[in-house]
C-alpha cells in the first residue's frame, strides 16, 4: 500500500470526525491505533501493510486469551486496526463496512493459504455443514496459535507441536467438547498428510480422552419417602405430583418419557406400562407396581381436568389442558418437593446447583411451611416506645 503508519492515523482520524461519535470514542480510537503504532515500531515497521494486520491481530488475540486485555479491550484494538485497513484501501471510511471480514483475516500470510485448503478439501468429505464448520473453526484456532509456539511454517510442524495444540485446546473447550476438537485435530493433520506438508503428524492426536464423570447424589429410602409423600394431595395438582414422583422413584423413566405416558400405555388387567421410548425408539415394558398405580388411579379419578380431550395421562392443571413440558414442568415439580422435605446442602447437590445459594428460592417458594418455623418474641419483646 506503501502508506506510512503516522499518516494514515491521521487521515483515519479525520475519516471518523464527521460520523458523530461521542468526544469518549473519538478518543478511544486514537488510543488504540497509538497502541497498533507502538507495536509496528517494535515489529521495525513504517508501513501499513497487511501482513502487519494480521501479525498484531494474532498478539492482540493471544493477550486477550491469557488475561492480559478484556473482551471490550480487544475488540477495539480489533476495530481501530479494520478502520485503517478500509481507510487504506478506500481513503475513506464507512460505519460498519470493516464488520464484514472473513474469519481467516487474523491468520498469518503463511497460515491463511493452508486453512483456505483445508476448508475445501473439507468440501469434497461429504461432510456435514455444521461438522465442516467445526473442524474449519478448530483448525483456525489451532493455526493461529502456533506462531505463538514459535511454528511460522506449516511444513516445519512436528508431532510435538500437535501434542502441544491439543493440550492448547483444552484450555478452551469444556470436557464434553474435547472429544470433537480432538477429532478435528486429527482430520487436519490426516488433511497435513494428504497434502504432503508433513508425515505421521496423526499419531501425535490421542486416540481416545477422557470424559469427566460426575458422582451421581443418591438420596436414602427415607428421604425418598419424605419426597414423594411431600405434595399436598387435597389439591389436584398435589395428586398428579404424587404420582410424577413415585412413577419417577420407582422406574427412573426419563421426564421427557414421563410427559409422554398416554392413557392407553397402562394396562391395569396385566399391571404393566408399555411405552416407546423417545431416546431409543425402542418399546419398553415395566411393571406398574401397587403404589404407582394406586397414585395414578387416584389422579385420574380425583385431580386430572374432567373432559380433557387431550389423552396424555398428566396435564397441566389449568387451562389449557395440554401435556405437561419434559422439562420446566418436571423440574419444578421436583424442585417444591426437595425444598418441602430435603435439607438446603441436599438440594444443591441433587438439582445439580453449583452452590447453596442458588436452590434458596426453592425454599422461599413454601411460604406455609416456612411461616411454621417462624419464631414469636417472648423473652425478646420490643420495648414501649417512648411518648
Amino acid at each position: 500500500m506503501n502508506v506510512s503508519i503516522a499518516g494514515l492515523i491521521v487521515q483515519a482520524d479525520a475519516a471518523i470526525s464527521g460520523l458523530g461519535h461521542a468526544p469518549s470514542t473519538d478518543m478511544q480510537y486514537r488510543w488504540a491505533w497509538s497502541q497498533f503504532e507502538k507495536f509496528c515500531s517494535r515489529e521495525g515497521v513504517d508501513e501499513f501493510m497487511d501482513d502487519v494486520v494480521a501479525l498484531y491481530l494474532q498478539a492482540v488475540a493471544a493477550e486477550h486469551r491469557e488475561g492480559g486485555i478484556k473482551e471490550w479491550k480487544r475488540k477495539l484494538l480489533r476495530k481501530s486496526v479494520l478502520v485503517l485497513s478500509e481507510v487504506a484501501r478506500t481513503g475513506t471510511y464507512q460505519w460498519g463496512l470493516s464488520r464484514r471480514i472473513h474469519p481467516n483475516d487474523a491468520l498469518s500470510a503463511a497460515f491463511r493459504p493452508v486453512q483456505e485448503q483445508f476448508e475445501a478439501w473439507l468440501g469434497n468429505e461429504g461432510l456435514a455443514l455444521a461438522t465442516k464448520n467445526l473442524y474449519a473453526t478448530v483448525s483456525r484456532t489451532v493455526l493461529a496459535w502456533l506462531p505463538e509456539r514459535g511454528v511460522s511454517d506449516v511444513r516445519a510442524l512436528s508431532r510435538a507441536d500437535v501434542s502441544a495444540a491439543v493440550a492448547f485446546l483444552g484450555g478452551h473447550y469444556q470436557p464434553g467438547s474435547m472429544r470433537t476438537a480432538v477429532t478435528a485435530v486429527r482430520v487436519l493433520c490426516r488433511f497435513l498428510e494428504d497434502s504432503g506438508y508433513g508425515a505421521g503428524l496423526s499419531r501425535a492426536v490421542p486416540t481416545r480422552f477422557s470424559r469427566r464423570v460426575n458422582s451421581a447424589v443418591v438420596l436414602p429410602p427415607d428421604r425418598i419417602e419424605g419426597l414423594t409423600n411431600s405434595p399436598d394431595v387435597s389439591k389436584p395438582a398435589g395428586r398428579r405430583n404424587r404420582a410424577l414422583l413415585l412413577l419417577a422413584a420407582r422406574t427412573g423413566l426419563r421426564p421427557v418419557d414421563m410427559v409422554g405416558l398416554r392413557l392407553s400405555d397402562i394396562d391395569w388387567k396385566q399391571g404393566q406400562i408399555a411405552l416407546t421410548q423417545h431416546k431409543t425408539g425402542t418399546v419398553l415394558t415395566l411393571p406398574l407396581l401397587a403404589d404407582v398405580g394406586e397414585a395414578i388411579a387416584d389422579y385420574l379419578l380425583h385431580g386430572r381436568p374432567a373432559g380433557a380431550a387431550d389423552d396424555h395421562v398428566f396435564l397441566r392443571a389449568h387451562a389449557p389442558y395440554v401435556a405437561l413440558s419434559p422439562s420446566h414442568s418436571l423440574h419444578h415439580v421436583a424442585s417444591q418437593a426437595f425444598a418441602r422435605s430435603t435439607p438446603l446442602p441436599v438440594i444443591s447437590g441433587a438439582l445439580g446447583h453449583r452452590g447453596i445459594d442458588s436452590a434458596k428460592h426453592y425454599l422461599a417458594a413454601d411460604e406455609k411451611h416456612m411461616r411454621e418455623c417462624c419464631l414469636d418474641f417472648t423473652g425478646i419483646e420490643p420495648r414501649t416506645a417512648r411518648p
